[in-house]
């Protein structure tokens, strides 16, 4: 269950049960800056912090644009409704994800300011401690044919869910001290009707992005590696 409340220009959600109340100003890393716990710049195109609730960590995310589009409307996105905004895409996306059981983070607030035609937003999450991008791990060390072969099923099950993640890279699934995976950044993700065919466009796509990281930045990775992933799968 999800909270909401409105400003006079800003909506906000929360989780219920948070012992938090929300206000327009808290998704704004400014007013972090200066409190304990805060942390720049966590990854992504340069929105995410790290802030402190009571004690809990938590990552917070504005929605910013990449590309050329981005050098024009940085952080500004047309009004479609409520419904259709980034952030409350997102959140469904991500209980869906836990109502699965998959390893995402815990969707804590998010906030739609809305001028005119345009909005901007932001997305409050859960900090997932004791873990590092997979991008990060690969340029130190391999992976286990074991944590290949998971990696594999790990994706399949969110397929199963009909999860279709936007951008499924390697430095959007996270590892951590025990080689558990996770799944993060869920943005654009869709919720798909059923199991079918557009599941290989993803696929393909996080191969690619695999073979250019590893061109790139010479990661411990070869075509045995996504044979595994493949695999699991497909198992």
């Amino acid at each position: 269950m999800a909270l909401e409340s409105s400003s006079s220009k800003c909506r906000i959600r929360q989780q219920e049960g948070i012992d938090w109340q929300f206000l327009d100003e808290h998704f704004d890393p400014q007013f972090w800056q200066q409190k304990a716990g805060f942390q720049a710049t966590i990854g992504g195109r340069g929105g995410s912090c790290l802030i402190e609730l009571d004690g809990r960590k938590a990552v917070l995310r504005r929605y910013h644009r990449g590309g050329m589009v981005g050098n024009l409307f940085f952080d500004q996105y047309l009004w479609l409704g409520q419904s259709l905004s980034r952030p409350w895409r997102e959140w469904e996306v991500l209980l869906r994800a836990r109502a699965a059981d998959l390893p995402v983070p815990e969707v804590i607030a998010a906030c739609t300011c809305r001028t005119g035609l345009w909005y901007r937003a932001a997305l409050i999450t859960g900090f997932l401690d004791d873990t590092e991008m997979m991008t990060q791990r690969l340029q130190r060390q391999n992976l286990s044919h074991e944590c290949w072969y998971k990696l594999g099923l790990l994706v399949k099950q969110m397929h199963t869910a009909g999860i279709r993640h936007a951008d499924l890279t390697s430095d959007n699934i996270l590892l951590d001290s025990s080689d558990r995976f996770y799944l993060v950044d869920f943005d654009k993700a869709r919720i798909m009707a059923r199991l079918d065919d557009w599941q290989w466009q993803p696929l393909y796509r996080f191969q690619r992005s695999m073979e250019k990281r590893h061109r790139q930045q010479h990661l411990h990775y070869d075509a045995d590696d996504w044979q595994t992933l493949m695999d699991g799968y497909q198992s």
